[in-house]
């Protein structure tokens, strides 16, 4: 294999490089801000109790998510709020052990890539504040006065997937210099796309998933 084709490290984001969901984190935070009602607080628990022991799909969460918490509001605004989110103490939710990783990658001169299922106003304030200038996300559609108006897609596994193929193409190397990162057995596909899939902190399933498929486990 020739030494100048080049290596991609592909990173999920939530619970990945991060400890926890961003988007809950970020949603706390605009609680503990007064921009949201406390009231919320039990809502996001309970669409997070649905998805984990009712099979409330991630496409579902993220549309009564949307209805209940965004629809309509500024994206200046959240941007706004995003940046001080970022800069009160977000240090502490990095998972320092994908974030070494990460690291490493963009020192050897890998591509490196953030590919979350995370609102696209969150990813790519993060993928900034971590030196990563390629990322994709689920996206969100405007109205005419910048506000957010719906749901335009949702980036989940087969998804990420469809981007590393696309992105081997893209950059003409090969597959096998592509390394995916992720704690999800949503994002299998995408684990399965690269050449070396690592499964970062994971659980039950995805303990089992990482000796099925000989994963690397960080």
């Amino acid at each position: 294999m020739s030494e100048s084709l080049c290596r991609v490290s592909a990173f999920d984001l939530d619970h990945t490089l991060i400890k926890k969901n961003t988007s809950a984190l970020f949603y706390y935070y605009m609680i503990k801000k007064g921009v949201f009602h406390p009231t919320a607080v039990v809502r996001s628990l309970a669409y997070s109790f649905r998805h984990r022991f009712f099979n409330l799909g991630i496409k579902q969460v993220h549309e009564q998510v949307f209805e209940k918490f965004l629809k309509g509001m500024s994206l200046a605004f959240l941007n706004e709020h995003v940046q001080a989110f970022l800069k009160e103490d977000f240090f502490k939710y990095i998972y320092y052990p994908a974030f070494k990783e990460l690291r490493q990658a963009q020192y050897g001169g890998h591509y490196t890539v953030i590919l979350s299922a995370s609102p696209s106003f969150l990813v790519g304030a993060i993928a900034e504040y971590f030196g990563v200038f390629h990322w994709s996300s689920s996206e969100y559609r405007l109205d005419e006065e910048g506000r957010l108006s719906c749901i335009d897609s949702v980036l989940l596994g087969d998804e990420k997937a469809d981007y590393i193929h696309k992105l081997v193409k893209k950059l003409n190397t090969d597959v096998s210099l592509v390394t995916a990162y992720s704690d999800s057995i949503v994002d299998l596909p995408f684990l399965l796309s690269a050449g070396k899939g690592v499964v970062v902190n994971p659980k039950k399933t995805m303990r089992q998933m990482s000796q099925k498929y000989k994963f690397e486990v960080i």
